[in-house]
């Protein structure tokens, strides 16, 4: 998905920036930075554009585009640019060599901050009458025809690609790694939390022959997912690293986009495993969930969980080595 790294659209956000100049407080003191940071992660995310990417006939978006701008609602212009690029990088992004932290930060400020504040300064009711009628002639009416357009061809794109159905090893060691060195050893004062009606199903990642590879297959699948799950919950501690609980939340999401195939397997029905191996990981997973409820999020019951996911990813790395490339 080299295509990905056309030009233009660096050009878009950076031309968004003076959408700034739009009467709210969140514009005028916000957006500009935020803009020059999306600028910065996105060229530092990858590599000079492959010059074999300009022969495939993509469309440069209009140098006058924000030009014509000025005669119409800026805030429309700058949310419908925002949104085309936002759209762009939701679409799976496997294939690219580019960084992945870099790449999950520069989404992450797209859409969760830019599109949701500006869309909050805009508002909803005016958002909406707005797009829903713009004319093909309008600079938001452009963009948004621009940005379906390269929508539409990354989707070609994409699907003529072959793709490996694997996880990374790097990445499932790196996942581990951060985990295990964002804070210090297990605290001593924290054993007596440890539960005992608490033991991950191991057996739940084995497999004995060839057959039973697709279902432990899914159940690493299903345990990124509930470890996605558990880290999105709030009241971390404050001695664990946040730059290293960033990464490694980023990570096992990309983890995640990768291996989503996986669930696509198709098995015979008699030599389906995976019902079995998805609901001992259910229990397990909810009993964790529910032991940080009950500690109220402390520093204990965190330190427990991550206990717990540190032992799960070590098995994984050395139980299923012959599931990663």
């Amino acid at each position: 998905m080299d295509a990905l790294k056309v030009l233009s659209i660096v050009l878009v956000v950076l031309h968004v920036a003076d959408a700034a100049v739009i009467p709210c407080t969140w514009t005028q003191f916000r957006l500009r930075d935020l803009n020059e940071e999306s600028i910065m992660l996105l060229e530092k995310m990858g590599a000079t554009m492959p010059l074999r990417c300009l022969e495939d006939g993509w469309r440069a978006l209009p140098d006058d585009v924000f030009l014509n701008a000025q005669n119409e609602d800026l805030a429309v212009v700058a949310l419908e640019t925002l949104r085309g690029v936002d759209r762009i990088f939701k679409n799976d992004q496997t294939s690219v060599t580019w960084d992945r932290e870099t790449l999950g930060l520069f989404k992450n400020i797209i859409s969760s901050r830019q599109v949701e504040n500006l869309q909050k300064c805009v508002g909803e009711d005016a958002s909406q009458s707005a797009v829903g009628s713009l004319s093909a002639g309008s600079s938001a009416g452009q963009l948004k025809s621009y940005f379906e357009e390269l929508e539409e061809k990354l989707r070609v794109k994409v699907s003529s690609m072959p793709t490996k159905c694997q996880l990374q090893r790097t990445l499932a060691a790196k996942t581990h790694n951060l985990l295990e060195t964002m804070t210090g050893p297990f605290p001593f004062q924290c054993l007596d939390d440890i539960p005992v009606e608490i033991r991950s199903p191991t057996w739940a990642l084995q497999s004995n022959n060839s057959k039973q590879d697709v279902g432990a297959a899914k159940a690493v699948y299903k345990i990124l997912m509930r470890v996605s799950s558990l880290m999105e919950n709030d009241g971390f501690p404050r001695s664990w690293d946040a730059d290293k609980l960033v990464k490694f939340q980023l990570i096992v999401d990309r983890q995640i986009e990768e291996s989503e195939c996986i669930m696509r397997i198709k098995t015979q029905k008699e030599e389906d495993d995976f019902p079995a191996r998805d609901a001992a990981l259910t229990d397990y997973f909810d009993k964790l969930e529910k032991l940080l409820k009950e500690k109220e999020f402390s520093v204990c019951g965190w330190e427990v969980v991550r206990r717990e996911l540190l032992s799960v990813l070590q098995f994984i790395l050395v139980e299923k080595s012959h599931n990663f490339w």
